[in-house]
């Protein structure tokens, strides 16, 4: 069986990860990918950055959809594979749907039926996901977002946390919906988003939101 890794552990979302894998009784390891100091709970047993990845499998510890796959291209690169879903077993996911390797589903989700949640992609706290949702890959949905049926979202998009999207819209690949937003219509690719109807902002003004690795 192979050990799983949780590479880039200096995000906080680690805690979390951390007790996903308790209530499952998994024991993971931990590895660093920055020089930065890590805040991963006590106990977490530490990979050193020379040992090899061969036999090991690696789920990606960051909020930010960008952060995420630069973590995933640097655990491939040390010969580390691509760790099966990491579902809290507080989640409860449809059988008609299809979760891919690499995800991460914290405490308190619920997957609707028929949907499709890509590679890499992070479901953050009691987000809801309906029926006939695709969720490509290395998106990031954050706690308490509600996401209706037959909803498309993006890769790389990001959805903030406490978002609710009308059913049907389709969000594009690298967009940002800021929290507490109310999507109505399409969200175009690369766009910033905000309020109730969400409307489009400069994205330099999420600069900061973005450059903070494991952010909510």
């Amino acid at each position: 069986m192979l050990t799983l890794v949780l590479f880039g552990v200096r995000s906080p979302l680690v805690v979390d990860y951390q007790e996903t894998c308790l209530r499952l009784g998994i024991e993971p390891a931990g590895r660093q990918a920055s020089t930065r100091p890590s805040r991963a709970l006590k106990g977490l047993a530490m990979l050193d950055e020379a040992e090899p990845g061969a036999g090991r499998a690696a789920t990606c510890v960051a909020f930010v959809p960008r952060r995420r796959a630069e973590l995933a291209a640097q655990a491939a690169a040390a010969g580390f594979t691509v760790a099966a879903p990491l579902i809290d077993p507080t989640s409860v996911v449809a059988t008609s749907s299809e979760i891919e390797d690499g995800c991460y589903l914290n405490a308190g989700c619920v997957i609707g039926g028929a949907s499709r949640i890509g590679a890499h992609v992070v479901i953050n706290r009691a987000a809801s996901i309906g029926h006939h949702v695709l969720v490509d890959d290395f998106a990031s949905i954050g706690p308490g977002v509600t996401i209706p049926g037959s909803v498309t979202i993006g890769a790389r998009a990001l959805i903030g946390a406490g978002s609710v999207l009308l059913p049907g819209v389709s969000i594009g690949a690298d967009a940002v919906i800021s929290a507490g937003s109310v999507v109505r219509n399409d969200v175009a690719e690369g766009m910033v988003v905000s309020g109730n109807p969400a409307r489009p902002l400069p994205r330099r003004l999420l600069n900061s939101l973005l450059d903070r690795d494991g952010d909510e």
